[in-house]
């Protein structure tokens, strides 16, 4: 039987439809109907400018405020969760003390994570820099605020990459299967990696589509325990049970190595912080005063982490995977986040998984890192915590002879004719290079200098050598690496890579070529 359609009854269906396309496009991010709401974000307030003063009502509701805090699994939050006395506020815990409630919501996913803060089901979410990079790139595009505020941990040995037998650099991967967790930590820290080698674009792409996804960073170190994979991205204990499980296998890379490269931070919704500044300050200071109290007792922080019935971590396995990352300080955030523009190390991990999820397409604009970080708040505890690093320089030694690299790259810097002054578009790959000498802090740098078989070979020698000098020289003077940690030296015409016979060949002599060793101090 035919049904008849009254005129209204085509109205309403026409409504529903432009509704359902609005929303669908609004959902995978082609228009924003977020700015229909005038030009508030999604956590119902005005997205914050964080180079404004902090202002701090004399009078204040704030302290009523609870804090949902979204963490996942992780030993790293051990910090808040003192603080905290557990998942929820104790009375004679450090929050309770404060008059503040905070509790901690577990969400391992790290995409439904990021949801929960953007849904307001969430005030604060644990995160780490890298994958904020994508966070916040998704969050401005649909109108929502936020920002970084507390830095937690460095990982320093916990993160790391394994590979079978025969696997000694980062170049070996070419040709692999190596199994992640994509869109982590796990996937930055293969993705730097690869980004920091020799290998050439079409090989690192060949690495990425062989590669086995998986949902969490566990899962890869048991596939390689299996040997169902070449190499695997994972972290302990799980990484290093696999590798004692696989005969001849062994860390090829890890943070301790490049260990300034994935940090725990917290992220705060504009929303809240515009409406809470005062509690905001007060969790903060309690945060860092559990990461003290930490450091002056910690079998009893061992003993928390194991009491706390969700997280599933015994207080061994806690004390065992805490020795893996370095719980930040006060001075540790001063330091991390840096002054506007300085290029600290918040900026540099973010621009670099800003890159990396541009070039994945999982985003659509890049920004500047310093729009998505908040100091106010570290600014404010100025005088309650002591500026002092409490972690101690670190010692380089060179490499033994016939240590393999763990990467080498083959760099055009371009000089002046018969000079050894570097070209202005040259100095863009030398501090592309001081990006990675950064985040890979805990490694010894080769310069070597390469010239074609034009000419008088000592003559080559020579300038090629001087070359070297002025890119560790340009490091030194603008970044202050220390000079101990790089070494230079000219090889002329004698280590070429392609026939000096033709033109291509010549160009492809001329290079500099960048060799980073794990410093054998650690």
């Amino acid at each position: 039987m035919a049904v008849k359609i009254e005129r209204g009854g085509w109205v309403l269906i026409f409504i529903i439809g432009v509704l359902l396309v609005g929303y669908s496009l609004n959902r995978y991010g082609v228009i924003n109907l977020g700015v229909l709401g005038g030009g508030k974000n999604s956590s119902g307030g005005e997205t914050l400018d964080s180079s404004k003063p902090l202002l701090i009502p004399a009078s204040s509701t704030s302290d009523d405020a609870e804090v949902r805090l979204r963490v996942n699994v992780w030993v790293g939050c051990v910090g808040g969760l003192v603080a905290n006395g557990g998942l929820d506020t104790q009375p004679d815990s450090i929050y309770g003390k404060k008059g503040l409630k905070v509790s901690f919501k577990i969400i391992d996913d790290w995409t439904e994570g990021a949801s929960a803060l953007a849904t307001n089901n969430v005030d604060v979410m644990l995160t780490t820099a890298d994958v904020y990079a994508k966070d916040y790139a998704q969050f401005k595009d649909k109108g929502f605020g936020s920002h970084a505020f507390l830095m937690v941990d460095w990982s320093r040995g916990a993160d790391g990459v394994i590979g079978k037998q025969g696997i000694n650099s980062i170049e070996d991967l070419a040709g692999k299967s190596v199994a992640f967790a994509p869109y982590t930590p796990s996937h930055f820290l293969l993705w730097n990696g690869l980004k920091a080698s020799g290998l050439s674009t079409e090989q690192r792409n060949e690495i990425f589509n062989k590669a086995v996804h998986t949902k969490d960073g566990i899962e890869p170190a048991t596939l390689f325990a299996q040997q169902k994979v070449d190499a695997a991205v994972a972290w302990d204990p799980d990484m290093s049970d696999a590798v004692a499980k696989r005969p001849g296998s062994k860390k090829i890379y890890d943070t301790r190595i490049a260990n300034r490269l994935i940090a725990d931070i917290l992220v705060v919704s504009d929303g809240f912080s515009a409406r809470h500044p005062q509690t905001l300050v007060k969790f903060a200071q309690g945060w860092l005063e559990g990461v003290e109290f930490i450091k002056s007792q910690p079998d009893r922080a061992y003993n928390l982490i194991g009491a706390v019935k969700d997280f599933n971590i015994p207080s061994d396995l806690a004390k065992t995977m805490l020795g893996g990352v370095k719980l930040a300080d006060y001075a540790d955030n001063r330091s991390f986040m840096g002054t506007a523009g300085s290029n600290a190390d918040y900026a540099n991990i973010f621009q670099m998984a800003q890159d990396m999820y541009r070039e994945l397409r999982i985003i659509r604009h890049t920004g500047n890192p310093e729009e998505s970080l908040d100091r106010r708040y570290m600014e404010k505890l100025s005088a309650s915590f002591s500026m002092a690093s409490s972690e101690a320089p670190i010692e380089y030694r060179e490499p033994a002879k016939g240590t393999t690299p763990l990467a080498t790259q083959h760099r055009s810097i371009y000089f002046d004719p018969n000079s050894a002054r570097m070209s202005l578009d040259s100095r863009a790959v030398v501090d592309e290079l001081a990006g990675t000498m950064r985040a890979y802090e805990n490694t010894v740098v080769d310069i070597e200098g390469n010239t074609d078989s034009t000419g008088s070979r000592a003559y080559n020698i020579q300038l090629s050598h001087q070359r070297a000098d002025a890119v560790r020289d340009y490091l030194i003077e603008k970044y202050g690496f220390p000079a101990v940690r790089l070494r230079t030296a000219g090889n002329g015409p004698d280590k070429p890579i392609a026939t000096n016979g033709t033109a291509e060949g010549r160009e492809k002599n001329r290079r500099t070529d960048i060799k980073v060793y794990a410093n054998p101090a650690s």
